[in-house]
Formats: C-alpha cells, structure tokens, sequence
C-alpha cells in the first residue's frame, strides 16, 4: 500500500517515476519534496503501477487541466481524495481536474477482479465522458464531487458492466444541454444520495442490457426526460424518491415493455413546493396520485394541504399472469388494538365503466405477529382457496366487493356514476403489533382506463 501526493502548485513529477511514500504523511503540502509530488492525477497513476489499498492525496488547491495523451486509467482498488493543502491527513473537497483532449476519461477498469474506488471532494471534467466504470461486479463510491461532462452526447458516468455505483452529494454540472448524468447497462446500479443535476436536460442514455437507477433527495429540476437513446433495450428500474422536479418532466409510461419499473415517491416540482406526487409505471399498468379527485373529508395524506387520491390505469395485457403490482404509502398502524384489527381501503369507480370483484383487484398485508415478531403474518381481501392459502383464485369470477361506508357526495370529483367499493385486511385472527404498515395492491383487471378507478390512500381501521 502507497500514500501518493498530487498538487498543481507544489508537485514537479510528471510521472516518470514513483514517488509514492510508505505511510501516511502530515503537515502542509509544501512540507514535501517537489519532485515526490505529481503534478497531477495522470502523472500519479502513470508514475506507479497502482496496487489495492494505494490512496492518492490530491491538494484542495490543485487546479490542472490537461491532455493526458489517454486515459487516466484506476486499475486496482484506490482511493483518490481531495485534502486541505496545509494539513494534508484532513479531507478538504476543492481539488479540480480537466482533460482536455476529447477522446480522455477517468476509467476504472481491470478486466480479471472486481475493484473498489472512491472518489472524494473532486472537481472532474473532461473532454469525452467524464468517468467510466468498466470493472465488473465491483463498487465506485463518489463522494461531496462535482462530475462536468462536456459537450453534446457526452456522460457524466457511463457505466457498461455489471457494477455498484453510489453517489452522495454529488453534482453533475453539464456544459451542454445536450449531455447526460448516466449512461448505464449491462446490470450496472446507480444510487444517487443528495446532489443536482445541472444545465442538462436527460438524466439517462440507455446503454445495453438494461439498468438500475435509484435517486434520493436529489435536485432533477433540469431533467425534462428519463431517458434516452436506445429505448429497445427491455431491463430496466427507475426509481425517484423525495426529488425536486421540472414541471415539464415527462415520465416513462412502460405499460409497452416488459421488465421495465419505475416508481415515483415524495417528488414535486418547485411550482408545487409540495413532495407528494406518488407514481408507478410498468407494463401492465400505471398509478398516480390524482389531486382533483379525493374523499373530501380526508386529511391530506402527505402532512401538506392537498388532498389525493391514487388513480389506476392497466393496460390490455393485465392479466393473473401479468397482475399490475404497487404499494400504497405506508401508514403507522397499531395491530394489537382490538380497534385497529381491521384495514379498509376506500374505492370509487366510474359504474358506466368498471365493476371489481374480489379477484379483479386485492390488497395484500404482510405484518409481525403479535407474540413472535419475527414471523410474518399475511392477509388479502381478495378471494382465496383452502385453508392457509392468500394467493388470489385465478379461475373464479369472483365477488363483488364490498360496499364502502362513502357514499355519493363524499368524494371531490367523484364520476357522476359511481359503484363505491372498500377492501378489507382483517387480522383479528392472527394478531399483530405496531407497526408501519405498507399495503401492496394486485390488479389483474385489463383495460382499465384512465378516470375509472381511484383508491383513497389513507388507512382506516376499526
């Protein structure tokens, strides 16, 4: 394991030698010899053949921009970490590179064993893609870093093997319009933990073989497109959670393709101001949070002052072979009150449309039993077979569900014909605890269309 100095103001190695140190050093950069330092990233991975464990300690004041003559290539397990230029063992974000030339990267890559690389505190941009990720099975963690990609067509990080990759707080700042925050396939994962995207416009460029894509607390108000590029590429997982959106955003409706998901939570444009837009895309269906029609009663289901209800869609293919699955936002509930034994949900259909039966639709209930928590109870309102059993007939035509307690006029922007349904989850007779409960709803229900069925999202127990 080697300790490796860089700094643009202090380092005179260009990369001719190694001149990594065997511990740790302290005090200020410029307390190093000049020609032990290099002058910047390219010459420090060109000057030693970098083995697991090596750190790179980049100076917060280095500042250099360059044509590398290639990449600059990570092939083993390296951390590579922006430090205070006067105390040189303390984590300092600010050092910042550019590659110039438009063909130059930042590649990690080692075709034979998986690597593990971190990157902290940087400013990259280059004249191609900024980072490529190419190690199969292996982890890039980036951290407080700003990812510059350049022109039109260009990636923040393109990824095409099948990889973990973490953001947190992390901003990719494009130069064009035209650029994009990822480009990802072949099973690679992308977790984005805090952080913006910047000046561009699609978060994803498809790659191969599919992708996988989870962003958190993440400023996407730029964004207007999901993804682009080649959309015949089936595998895919979108998901969005407590993200700040463009009020034009247009969002994936798959209902055409299959193993392809995306899920929305917590997520508002700033127009709204108000995180609670709630929507799930696949290809049997799609639901969404609708604000015009709700029971009017209700509180406001996302401690704001709109009130919702989930509005469902599927698609023709919608079958028991291909049910359109989501769940419900989750609700504290207190499963060892005899008062809190039974959970409705609130239906409303357009009757000129939709009827359901217990084996069109089903809420299904996974909670801790009330004596060993660890064993998982299960409960569905839909209609099932023998004893034990909670997977919902596929053959009966089923029943008409139940009659809700609402009734006409007790929903804003209600059809003006309507059946007003509820579902059940009874757990009286396998008790449970307190908990937080998440209510996964199955629809096996085709063609049904927009405006035909809304669900009230709040829980009511009795």
């Amino acid at each position: 394991m080697a300790h490796i100095y860089v700094s643009s103001v202090h380092g005179t190695n260009t990369g001719g030698s190694d001149t990594s140190y065997g511990s740790q050093q302290t005090g200020a950069m410029t307390s190093l010899t000049a020609g032990n330092v290099y002058d910047n990233i390219g010459s420090a991975v060109a000057g030693r053949t970098l083995i697991d464990g090596d750190v790179i300690y980049v100076a917060d004041n280095h500042s250099a921009s360059y044509d590398n003559g290639g990449n600059v290539q990570f092939s083993a397990s390296v951390k590579v970490v922006s430090v205070s230029a006067s105390n040189i063992d303390q984590y300092s974000p600010g050092a910042t590179e550019n590659l110039t030339d438009t063909s130059d990267v930042y590649q990690i890559s080692n075709a034979v064993v998986e690597e593990h690389i971190l990157l902290a505190g940087l400013d990259l941009e280059a004249g191609d893609d900024v980072i490529r990720v190419q190690s199969p099975f292996g982890d890039c963690i980036i951290l407080d870093t700003i990812i510059r990609p350049d022109t039109s067509g260009d990636v923040g990080i393109y990824s095409y093997s099948a990889n973990r990759i973490i953001l947190v707080n992390v901003d990719i700042i494009a130069n064009s319009s035209g650029a994009f925050c990822f480009k990802t396939g072949s099973q690679a994962s992308v977790y984005w933990y805090g952080g913006s995207a910047q000046t561009l416009t699609t978060l994803n460029d498809f790659g191969s073989e599919g992708l996988h894509i989870e962003a958190k607390g993440v400023d996407l108000s730029p964004i207007t497109t999901v993804y682009g590029g080649n959309s015949a590429h089936e595998r895919a997982y979108i998901r969005f959670d407590s993200c700040k959106l463009n009020s034009s955003i247009s969002l994936p409706t798959w209902t055409g393709h299959s193993n392809r998901y995306f899920e929305m939570f917590n997520c508002d444009d700033a127009s709204g101001g108000a995180y609670h837009r709630f929507y799930v895309s696949q290809r049997e269906g799609t639901v969404k949070n609708n604000d015009s029609t709700y029971v009017t009663a209700t509180e406001s289901w996302y401690e704001g002052s709109s009130k919702s209800s989930i509005e469902v869609t599927t698609s023709s293919t919608c079958s028991h072979s291909r049910p359109f699955i989501f769940e419900l936002p989750a609700q504290y509930v207190d499963l060892s009150q005899a008062a809190s034994d039974v959970l409705t949900l609130d239906l409303v259909t357009d009757s000129t449309a939709l009827s359901l039966t217990d084996t069109d639709i089903a809420a299904f209930l996974v909670y801790p039993d009330g004596t060993a928590a660890v064993q998982a109870n299960w409960v569905t309102s839909g209609k099932t077979v023998g004893t034990g059993n909670y997977g919902i007939d596929p053959l009966s035509a089923g029943t008409a569900l139940s009659a809700s307690s609402l009734g006409a006029g007790d929903w804003t922007g209600e059809p003006a014909s309507a059946n007003f349904y509820k579902m059940d989850l009874d757990t009286s007779g396998d008790a449970g605890q307190a908990t937080a409960v998440s209510i996964r709803i199955e629809v096996y229900k085709a063609s049904i269309a927009s405006g035909a069925l809304y669900i009230h999202p709040l829980i009511s127990t009795s």
